[in-house]
């Protein structure tokens, strides 16, 4: 199937990151790479996303320094996006040599909570029915439980 890695950059304008993108993508040669808050936007993204080695993509603009959803992808991989918001972007995803489908899912969740809940809601109403795959994935901006927390404001 199409491999797929969801990253959560925090910034793609650094040379380092473009080095470490580099390396990453050589290592291990994704189909589909989502890249969550690139903190860049416009001719700047073109750029990156012209160099970066792969043939398709879409993008969902940062709003200032927030949010922003890049997903990359190469020739073998059809994507066909249906549904995006400031949250996600959701589609079909075709692996053209071994003939599969997939509903996919890139998420970059708002640290807002009342967002978030906004955003399952329009996750469940996408959900796809009738057995189809499901790949979910990206920055859901929540814990599971307190001990997974490191740094930030503290909640109640």
């Amino acid at each position: 199937m199409v491999k797929v890695i969801f990253w959560n950059v925090q910034g793609a304008l650094s040379s380092e990151f473009y080095r470490c993108f580099k390396l990453l993508v050589q290592v291990q040669r994704p189909d589909v790479i989502a890249l969550f808050e690139p903190r860049i936007s416009g001719p700047k993204a073109d750029r990156f996303i012209r160099r970066s080695g792969f043939d398709c993509s879409y993008r969902v603009e940062a709003n200032g320094f927030s949010g922003g959803i890049w997903v990359l992808w190469r020739a073998t991989v059809k994507l066909d996006v249906v549904a995006v918001s400031s949250q996600f972007v959701h589609g079909w995803c075709y692996d053209v040599g071994k003939r599969k489908r997939c509903f996919i899912t890139f998420v970059y969740a708002s640290p807002s909570s009342s967002q978030r809940a906004l955003l399952w809601n329009q996750l469940c109403a996408l959900e796809p029915g009738h057995g189809e795959a499901w790949v979910l994935g990206g920055d859901f901006n929540a814990i599971a439980s307190p001990l997974e927390r490191e740094g930030g404001r503290q909640t109640v």
